[in-house]
């Protein structure tokens, strides 16, 4: 357990505030460990860091890390139990060193799997929830949970499993032998629309979520948004749909500017964009 952690640092957004407590547990019994001894006290979750803003301050009660949760277990030649921490460009990576296919989709999105469940992170009408078995996850009482693929439901960017007051430990999924020719192209197909995005500044990548049959990129430049400005955060002049940092933003500029852009969206057409950078608020707060 570490005190007065600066988590800008572990953000890719590189904005936010000091964990009062912080602990990277290397094993699912530590993560239990750790939720028993937080009684009373709230508890977040930090996964890659790629799609999450903590606010200015000191973020009071527990941040736990799922890092070091990050091994994957092979069943048989299709299916692997895989920890929350496990890096989803890593596992992209080692599907196709494999000879796997199912994530193609996936190609160039940052974070980890624990996240990327929990938003049901995807491209082209696909997410990763599609290739999940079962979850193991804990609760506020510290107790392991295992969510069966009928017990819970996804839709673009939402899994009923981030409602649940639960926190993420492995993920069982399947996938398929590959077809690599037409899986290849696929996965270059995914990895070109990255080019277009503005990776050479720090970002938590898409700020809003496509409106069903639009596109919240267009909709934010067609409304001006581009170089809007709020201290360190600006609105990219690539790609209307990131929020950069400068080199000095505040979580309290990243937030304003988000406000703003979502409320030109609205008084110009009537759309109400919905975020999709999340902003943290605590999984739980551990029992008593």
């Amino acid at each position: 357990m570490n005190t007065n952690i600066d988590l800008s640092q572990l953000c890719t957004l590189g904005v936010g505030g000091v964990a009062e407590s912080f602990a990277a547990p290397d094993s699912p019994e530590e993560v239990q460990q750790l939720i028993k001894a937080a009684k009373g006290s709230p508890v977040y979750v930090l996964g890659g860091g790629s799609n999450i803003i903590f606010p200015d301050g000191v973020i009071h009660g527990l941040v736990i890390s799922t890092r070091n949760l990050s091994t994957i277990t092979w069943h048989d030649d299709m299916s692997a139990d895989i920890q929350a921490g496990y890096k989803l460009p890593v596992l992209v990576k080692t599907l196709r060193d494999k000879n796997l296919a199912g994530l193609e989709f996936a190609a160039g999105i940052p974070g980890s799997l624990g996240g990327a469940v929990s938003g049901n992170a995807g491209a082209g009408g696909h997410g990763v929830c599609e290739l999940i078995e079962s979850v193991l996850a804990i609760d506020s009482s510290g107790s392991f949970r295992v969510y069966n693929q009928k017990d819970f439901s996804f839709e673009y960017r939402k899994c009923s499993l981030a409602c649940e007051n639960i926190i993420i430990l492995s993920v069982k999924m399947k996938f398929r032998e590959a077809k690599p020719e037409e899986d290849e192209n696929i996965y270059q197909k995914f990895l070109s629309l990255r080019k277009n995005q503005p990776l050479n500044f720090r970002s938590a990548g898409c700020t809003f979520k496509n409106p069903e049959g639009n596109s919240a990129g267009k909709l934010l430049d067609d409304c001006g948004c581009k170089n809007l400005r709020v201290g360190g955060a600006v609105v990219s002049d690539r790609h209307a749909n990131f929020i950069l940092n400068t080199g000095n933003a505040s979580s309290s500029d990243v937030t304003g500017l988000i406000k703003i852009c979502s409320d030109k969206v609205f008084n110009n057409t009537g759309i109400r964009l919905e975020q999709e950078i999340k902003n943290a608020s605590p999984c739980f707060f551990a029992l008593l």
